[in-house]
């Protein structure tokens, strides 16, 4: 089951937008993404679950 996600889709204007085969390679490009490209944010346990709720199956 291929999944995405997109930056925009959390009310920002970050055009990053991620495709993967499953949700958690797709957590793992989110993650990597928060941790560098939006600085300061954190990213716990908390945010992956709000992140999986804006998962889309393509």
């Amino acid at each position: 089951m291929t999944v995405s996600i997109r930056c925009a889709d959390f009310n920002n204007d970050c055009p990053a937008q991620f495709t993967a085969p499953d949700q958690d390679e797709l957590l793992q490009h989110v993650e990597l993404h928060t941790r560098s490209a939006h600085q300061p944010m954190e990213w716990t346990p908390e945010l992956a679950e709000v992140v999986k709720t804006h998962v889309k199956q393509v």
